[in-house]
């Protein structure tokens, strides 16, 4: 007889929670995954009744799901819920909430899996886990328990290391769930069968055949309503540091020796070691931020004016790097990677180019050739685009540069699990494979670390909101007689209506 489960919820009233969490659990349990005894707890500050909370809850999910709602399962969903008032800080709720937990189970069940997902400030953790550990929370004497949590993991490596020191005070690895969303993209996580399930990609996936690797992160927003997470984070910590790197580990790894969660982690983590040491930083990397310009035809002020933004910000909204891994596969191949806010187009890319062929056939007949791309569009819009040479119809050898194109949607529909359905999903069945182990994130700290280091307080280059960033990215690349290559709407956005 399996034990009932009990996910609480800890930041109940807060974004994460009505914009993703809630339409998540609707979604899985419109896909049958919700066991008859799996129950919410929802934990916030505020005073609520269950009713109340309940209410706002079904609110949620209508407004936010990415599937159509039906009444019967809704009410299904929101009869799992109830709703707990909890001071994060005193430990004495704890010990109520621990009851609250049980009669939720079932008083008479000697078993229970637990669930907590902390859907709080990072700041909150230390107290939130040594308050479990007083009441007993935690206990995994009669099932399972688990520790799940957002990104960002700490803002550099001795928070980070805090941050990890609190948590594992009461729980082991195998028992946290470290979330870097990006992980759970259908086109990240295609990355790994379309390399090592393919004969076509993989014995050409290294420094013989690849001349360089771009990955993009563009936002064609800006700050928002985060001004006081973001001045004090920026680009660099805000997305490089995970987004940007996690991709680089999928591209850069050797196969793993399994599709394990653990082999598949130990692969990346030995790319994060190989990043080369570079002596002169700012010779390879560039900061920016933006002013104004227009994005999409419409005015957009300079992240100085923004609200919540100091006068004199030094915070980079954009970056750039040039990186190198010192290991056999990948030597003397470069990756440039980048990521800005209130950049021309909204895109996340990674682009495989090629070398130009070896042969000197058609170059001693005057014929320029565009080296073959690989194109991974993570989003939107997924798919994977070939960009090939292909001879145009005639008399004459003309070449021009074609496109083959995989839409993700075009072949499986819009109904791909999201990002955190699956995530919750893999919480529940207990497999780590898209989340973030302890030491990804120590390895991606030092790195961050010595080039937050060598930008520390500079003024950063001055780029035009809607423009692709500093003039300075561009002779970063073009001083290796390369050019950064845009992310743009693949032809098949137009079948689908985007």
């Amino acid at each position: 007889m399996s034990c009932p489960s009990v996910l609480t919820i800890f930041g109940a009233t807060g974004d994460l929670t009505h914009r993703k969490l809630l339409p998540a659990l609707y979604f899985l349990e419109s896909e049958r995954i919700l066991k008859d005894d799996f129950k919410i707890l929802c934990v916030a500050r505020k005073q609520k009744k269950d009713d109340d909370f309940r209410k706002e809850a079904s609110e949620s999910i209508k407004k936010f799901s990415r599937i159509k709602v039906k009444d019967d399962l809704l009410d299904k969903t929101i009869r799992r819920i109830s709703y707990f008032k909890l001071d994060f800080e005193q430990k004495e709720d704890y010990a109520v909430l621990k009851e609250r937990i049980e009669k939720l189970a079932g008083e008479k069940c000697a078993s229970i899996d637990r669930i907590f997902y902390l859907a709080i400030p990072s700041e909150l953790f230390e107290a939130v886990v040594q308050n479990m550990d007083t009441s007993k929370l935690a206990s995994e004497k009669n099932g399972h328990t688990r520790l799940v949590f957002e990104k960002p993991f700490g803002h550099d490596l001795p928070s980070a290391k805090q941050l990890n020191k609190a948590v594992t005070s009461l729980f082991s690895e195998d028992q946290i769930y470290r979330i870097d969303h990006y992980l759970a993209k259908e086109l990240v996580q295609n990355l790994i069968v379309m390399r090592f399930g393919n004969t076509i990609f993989e014995p050409l996936w290294n420094k013989e055949y690849i001349d360089h690797v771009q990955i993009t992160v563009a936002e064609t927003l800006g700050v928002e309503h985060r001004a006081g997470y973001y001045d004090k984070s920026g680009s660099l910590r805000d997305v490089v540091q995970n987004h940007i790197l996690q991709l680089l580990c999928l591209v850069g790894m050797s196969a793993p020796k399994s599709l394990s969660g653990d082999d598949i982690r130990d692969a990346k983590v030995k790319v994060l070691k190989s990043v080369a040491k570079t002596p002169n930083i700012r010779d390879h990397s560039v900061k920016g931020q933006y002013v104004k310009g227009m994005v999409d035809d419409v005015p957009a002020q300079s992240y100085r004016d923004e609200e919540g933004i100091p006068f004199d910000s030094t915070t980079d909204t954009y970056f750039a790097l040039k990186l190198h891994l010192n290991n056999p596969l990948w030597k003397n191949v470069p990756f440039y990677v980048r990521t800005g806010k209130r950049l021309n187009e909204r895109g996340t890319e990674i682009v495989i180019v090629y070398k130009q062929p070896a042969s000197k056939l058609f170059k001693e007949r005057g014929h320029e050739l565009e080296n073959n791309t690989l194109v991974v569009r993570v989003q939107p819009e997924e798919g994977i685009i070939f960009n090939f040479n292909s001879k145009v119809p005639g008399n004459k050898v003309m070449i021009e540069p074609v496109a083959m194109e995989f839409c993700h949607e075009c072949k499986f529909g819009p109904n791909s699990p999201e990002a955190y359905e699956r995530l919750l999903h893999d919480v529940m069945q207990g497999d780590q494979t898209l989340f973030t182990r302890w030491d990804e994130v120590e390895h991606s700290w030092k790195l961050i670390d010595k080039i937050a280091a060598a930008w520390e307080g500079a003024t950063p280059s001055s780029y035009g909101a809607g423009s692709w960033g500093p003039k300075e990215a561009d002779k970063l690349i073009e001083k290796d007689s390369r050019k950064w290559i845009a992310p743009k709407k693949p032809a098949y956005a137009a079948l689908l209506g985007k």
